[in-house]
């Protein structure tokens, strides 16, 4: 299908060959011509071969550095793209510019026009060829950088005034657009640091920074992480200290002036309403432009963790009105963005693009909740909770299943290094919020299902015809595991509703007595009614509202809440959840005790069929099985025994826990019934001889 006029696709990844190949090939004539000259110069022939050399190397430079400028404008039409580059579409009106400095003197030239004097006030025409020339321009990253490198910071703070305090909403729509696109370009081109914001206001200082122009410029581009961080630490008050936020201001004369006027007139234009140039504003917008940056979200959150986990609860509907705060990185306009970061800061993209920071963040995230207790914060920040242990739902449950004790310094280690009581707080103030609760609920029991699926396809075949008789199914152990998952979250999920309901009802009982006492002062005040007929009227009408009428109200309004049922629920809840206390401890003991006396008791071989037919055989030795293959992962000790885990490293902690689970080590362990306080049949069905599995029940076969 033929493309439109103005669109050219460009493969970055082809074109950078290319310009590779040419350039090899420009320096290889330019050696050939050189090589030629000089012979021409020895036997002195005529000839104008060397000549033409030197022009194909001419002509070569002067394309290499067209396809150099080609690349990079095919390079900036899609910044949001991380890795290789895909094809691009350049849009647009065609380049008019062969080389790289071409393009950086006419950004500087327009940059010049706007700077002149206007006396005719021309500023709304002047705006229009603005927003018309940046707009062909935009994914340009030389006319970009010598437009905003001549125009400076304290010029664009005044531009600024004048666009976003246009009278017509549309246009100030139009040119915040391109501005917002523009300079997030050019600060992925430039750094810009604490000396170009100082100067970024209108009133042409070096110390303070009109943070609250940038709020509706940040949603229209990708702008670089690093000032994203240096705004946000503004935001939090965390600078150097060197800088002052503004906000907004208004200089005393001037376009300034006319700007700011400008800006207030029309602030609740197409906005629902709100300033979209206050400090809550930028505040919002620079929120969920961090969040959107996967790379920076989880490093500025761990930092900033306990100032959003603290604005969050001065937000909860739980805290009066009057105390919550109001302004500043707290303002409850910002509460939606604060979720959205922490979301984000835990969520997918982060863990893909910054796996180690989406660790340390979630890590602190379960530390932090962990150590303050039950507390209040926001529904909407319990549902970024859901969000972040969706995401990291293999982590949760695996600090839940490891048999090894949790490693707190070492963030790869199962479950962070978290132990299950932490993200046990975790899990549930995000129930508390009641959003999260169904997707995690599904979390719980996908992985339940996983555990009990992989033990299925890891001891395929284990029991088949001719198998020896072991103490326990090699799958006993993730039988186990997954009834810890169910228990788990069972157990957060019931928790979770009866502190729910223990508030509810001391709230019930408090509104009672508040009752009580209301219902003693209007029969006081009926006691105090002298009664004559100039007041019959009066009582006739009073008869319409009496105490028992009032008591009658309030019983059924609070009737209707299904607190006894829901206690029911609880309680079967709380029956059919059979939690085992320090089952890890006691299995590593029992496997410890079986590897200790495996001389005078064997380990029976467990054989395993793989997918193809193949078959492997377990023998419970970890060299022989495969889990020690050298000095780093050796976790035994002088007598082969297993060594203490405090002192195992990485490498020898994650061996460990793949033997303690290994199928021969989990079959030869008659301990395992005892360990796991159940029956074997209970816990694993079928597990014993076809003789027994095959009797009626009730009847012992006979021995």
């Amino acid at each position: 299908m033929p493309a439109p006029a103005n669109r050219v696709v460009v493969d970055p990844h082809s074109l950078r060959r290319l310009i590779t190949a040419m350039a090899d090939l420009r320096e290889t004539a330019q050696a050939q011509a050189r090589l030629l000259s000089a012979h021409v110069d020895a036997t002195r022939i005529a000839g104008d071969t060397p000549a033409r050399l030197r022009a194909a190397h001419a002509w070569a430079d002067q394309d290499i550095t067209m396809l150099r400028r080609r690349l990079a404008l095919a390079e900036a039409a899609d910044p949001g793209t991380t890795g290789p580059l895909p094809p691009a579409a350049l849009r647009g009106v065609p380049d008019l510019y062969d080389t790289a400095e071409q393009a950086r003197a006419a950004g500087r030239s327009l940059a010049d026009r706007l700077l002149r004097p206007d006396p005719d006030r021309r500023d709304r025409s002047r705006l229009a060829d603005l927003a018309a020339a940046l707009s062909g321009r935009a994914a340009d990253p030389d006319f970009v950088t010598g437009f905003y490198d001549r125009l400076g910071p304290s010029a664009l703070a005044g531009l600024l005034h004048q666009v976003l305090g246009a009278r017509e909403p549309g246009a100030a729509r139009h040119g915040e657009e391109i501005i917002g696109r523009t300079l997030a370009s050019y600060s992925r081109l430039r750094r810009l640091d604490a000396s170009w914001l100082g100067r970024f206001n209108s009133r042409h200082r070096d110390d303070q920074v009109e943070t609250s122009l940038l709020g509706p410029l940040l949603r229209h581009g990708r702008f670089a992480s690093a000032l994203l961080a240096r705004l946000g630490e503004l935001l939090f008050g965390t600078g150097d200290g060197s800088l002052r936020d503004v906000g907004l201001q208004a200089g005393p004369g001037g376009p300034a002036a006319r700007g700011a006027a400008g800006i207030r007139g029309a602030g609740g234009a197409g906005d629902a309403g709100g300033d979209r140039l206050s400090r809550e504003a930028f505040g919002s917008a620079l929120l969920r432009a961090i969040a959107a940056d996967p790379e920076l979200a989880p490093t500025f959150s761990t930092r900033h963790l306990p100032q959003l986990l603290h604005a969050s609860r001065a937000q909860s509907a739980d805290v009066p009105a009057g105390l919550r705060p109001a302004g500043g990185w707290r303002a409850p306009e910002l509460e939606t963005a604060r979720t959205e970061l922490v979301a984000a800061a835990g969520g997918a993209e982060a863990r893909l693009a910054r796996p180690g920071a989406a660790r340390q963040f979630v890590a602190q995230l379960v530390d932090v909740v962990a150590g303050a207790g039950p507390s209040e914060v926001s529904p909407r920040m319990r549902a970024a909770y859901g969000e972040v242990l969706h995401a990291w739902r293999d982590d949760l449950y695996a600090a839940v299943v490891s048999p090894l004790p949790p490693d707190p310094a070492a963030l790869d280690a199962p479950g962070l290094g978290r132990e299950p009581r932490q993200w046990a707080a975790l899990l549930r103030e995000s129930l508390r919020g009641g959003a999260s609760a169904p997707l995690l609920a599904a979390d719980a029991v996908a992985v339940g299902a996983g555990i009990d699926q992989r033990a299925w396809e890891q001891t395929r075949g284990y029991n088949g015809p001719g198998a020896a008789h072991y103490p326990a199914s090699p799958r006993a152990l993730a039988y186990h595991q997954a009834n810890e998952v169910t228990t788990f979250f069972g157990t957060a999920l019931s928790e979770t509703a009866e502190r729910v309901l223990r508030e509810h009802a001391t709230r019930q009982e408090e509104h009672r007595l508040r009752t009580a006492v209301m219902i003693d002062i209007l029969a006081e005040v009926a006691k105090s009614i002298d009664f004559t007929s100039v007041v019959r009227t009066l009582t006739n009408a009073a008869r319409g509202l009496t105490v028992e009428i009032v008591e009658d109200r309030v019983r059924r309004a609070t009737a209707h809440l299904p607190t006894a049922g829901s206690q029911a629920v609880l309680a079967d809840l709380r029956a059919g959840l059979r939690a085992i206390p320090g089952w890890q401890s006691r299995y590593r003991a029992s496997v410890a005790d079986m590897w200790r006396h495996r001389d005078g008791d064997p380990l029976r071989p467990v054989v395993i069929q793989l997918p193809g037919g193949v078959t492997r055989h377990y023998t419970g030795d970890p060299r022989a099985d495969g889990f020690v293959t050298g000095p780093a992962n050796d976790f035994t000790g002088p007598g082969g025994e297993p060594m203490d885990v405090a002192r195992m490293n990485r490498e020898q902690r994650t061996a460990y826990a793949a033997w303690l689970a290994s199928p021969a080590i989990v079959a030869n362990n008659d301990r395992l019934p005892a360990v796991l306080t159940a029956p074997p049949a209970d816990v694993v069905p079928g597990w014993a001889p076809g003789w027994a599995r095959s009797a009626p029940a009730g009847k012992v076969p006979p021995g």
